[in-house]
């Protein structure tokens, strides 16, 4: 990785590291060090810190002393407390901030969904990256920089368990999000919205039938 200035480099090495943890470049039970990390993308120590330090305190990864980082893998039961978290953050920036959202926001919306339009069907790290992209796009809108890293920080833990558990991310729910937001029927497009983030709590295993009396 060509050496540039301070802060350029230090973004680009985060950014590297990120997208190989979140492709799957590393093995869940993977020890990242330093040296390592180093020489894999060819920089000094500072930027490698720097990202490991800001990555660790994303939760995306543990410190362990003496051995280095791993990547950490959230629980279902972390996995529902996110899908909550966002379900009411999301719904509930939206209820309250719906008229800032003009006319080029729209277009910018119907933008994402033509971007998950164009996915190959069995790519599924470019399906669950336009969901990303959408629900960011729609929430920088409100221009809340707090509670924007809030969600862009759930977002990061939701995809390392996506990544691990190979689950899918469809998009079905956003157009018609979309057309209930231009119309201003903000009830309707909130419970759109809540349904898109709620589908995923959809546990891994089918549940146990109910033994009936006989």
């Amino acid at each position: 990785m060509k050496e540039e200035t301070s802060d350029t480099l230090k973004k680009q090495v985060y950014d590297a590291l990120f997208s190989d943890i979140i492709k799957g470049a590393y093995n869940i039970d993977t020890i990242l060090t330093e040296k390592f990390l180093m020489e894999k993308y060819g920089v000094s120590r500072a930027p490698i810190r720097e990202a490991l330090t800001q990555l660790t305190g994303a939760h995306i990864l543990a410190s362990i002393p003496r051995q280095g980082y791993k990547i950490l893998q959230p629980s279902e039961e972390e996995l529902i407390e996110i899908i909550k978290f966002r379900s009411a953050l999301e719904c509930s920036f939206l209820e309250n901030n719906f008229m800032f959202i003009n006319k080029d926001c729209i277009r910018e919306l119907r933008a994402s969904c033509a971007d998950y339009a164009k996915c190959p069907a069995n790519d599924f790290m470019s399906h669950w990256y336009c969901n990303i992209q959408f629900h960011l796009k729609l929430f920088s809108m409100y221009g809340n920089h707090y509670a924007y890293r809030l969600l862009e920080e759930a977002l990061n833990i939701q995809t390392i368990f996506f990544v691990q558990k190979k689950f899918g991310a469809t998009m079905d729910l956003h157009l018609a999000f979309v057309d209930y937001l231009e119309r201003g029927d903000i009830v309707t497009a909130a419970s759109l919205l809540r349904a898109d983030i709620d589908r995923l709590l959809v546990p891994a295993n089918p549940p146990t039938p109910v033994e009936q009396n006989k």
